[in-house]
């Protein structure tokens, strides 16, 4: 099996990587923290194993499920930002693409070497998310699930890192571009479908319940959102999405909504795609 030189060359310096190791304990530390204060604070004020204290678990895994995610938007933008622009600083891009790879390649590796940052965070932090399956209500299959769309998130957002770390040639410039698209993605899509029915409510005055119709759809390219239905379907009713899409709304016979955690994986998983391609089309020096 071939590997990818790039990739390896990234793993080889992120090992050797003080900060990285940073995160990773950092990360631990504060989903350590978390577990103990849950347990202990839980148990000291309901008393131990009481009724009411077998919520306290669903609510320590939920505040450690969206550290992880919230680590990740503050990471990913980070590494994947400077993946380029940071060998193009240093002056190593064109002997870069002097070699026999191609630059597709190079986009490849450079994926898979912010990816593995995240799959190292992830399954650290397993021992620390584990201690919920000992109490019930959270599974392995929970857990995996957990791991998998944080690295489909991190997919999206690496994506999105390496096509500005190829389009600007300043890793600061670059970083901060991933930042703001990432927030458009997260906020601006939120923000948007509130307006539209800000807007919907002025312009009806007499409408009780205003409907924005098919803007509703820009939740499927909110990766927050996406992380939050798949929560809520391991620990609630399954139904929040529906709840909050029916604020904008009547969408109780809408598929698409009804779906809306599978269906928005495979649109952040193609726009994914998209950004990598144009990356590695800016970054072919032939230009084909």
């Amino acid at each position: 099996m071939n590997r990818n030189p790039v990739f390896e060359k990234e793993i080889k310096r992120n090992t050797r990587s003080i900060r990285i190791s940073w995160i990773v304990f950092g990360c631990n530390l504060l989903l350590g923290a978390i577990a103990l204060i849950c347990f202990f604070g839980e148990s000291s004020v309901r008393g131990y194993m009481t009724p009411l204290s077998y919520t306290m678990p669903m609510r320590c895994y939920m505040m450690m499920a969206y550290l992880l995610f919230f680590l990740l938007l503050l990471t990913v933008p980070v590494i994947a930002g400077a993946s380029v622009s940071l060998e193009r600083e240093k002056r190593t891009l064109d002997l870069l693409l002097t070699t026999h790879l191609n630059p597709w390649k190079i986009i490849i590796g450079k994926l898979e070497a912010s990816l593995s940052i995240i799959f190292v965070i992830a399954f650290s932090a397993m021992p620390a998310l584990a201690l919920i399956t000992v109490f019930g209500g959270v599974g392995l299959t929970d857990l995996l699930t957990l791991v998998l769309l944080l690295l489909v998130s991190g997919i999206f957002i690496g994506s999105i890192g390496i096509f500005c770390s190829v389009a600007f040639k300043r890793t600061t410039i670059a970083t901060l571009m991933t930042y703001l698209i990432v927030m458009l993605f997260v906020v601006g899509t939120i923000a948007a479908v509130a307006m539209d029915y800000y807007l919907q409510t002025l312009q009806g005055q007499g409408v009780i319940n205003p409907d924005v119709g098919a803007a509703v759809y820009l939740f499927l390219l909110n990766p927050f959102l996406t992380f939050f239905g798949m929560l809520s379907h391991q620990l609630g009713s399954g139904r929040e999405m529906m709840l909050l899409c029916s604020l904008f709304g009547n969408y109780e016979g809408d598929w698409l909504v009804q779906n809306l955690v599978p269906v928005s994986v495979a649109v952040q998983l193609l726009l994914a795609a998209l950004f990598l391609v144009a990356a590695g089309k800016k970054l072919n020096p032939l230009k084909k």
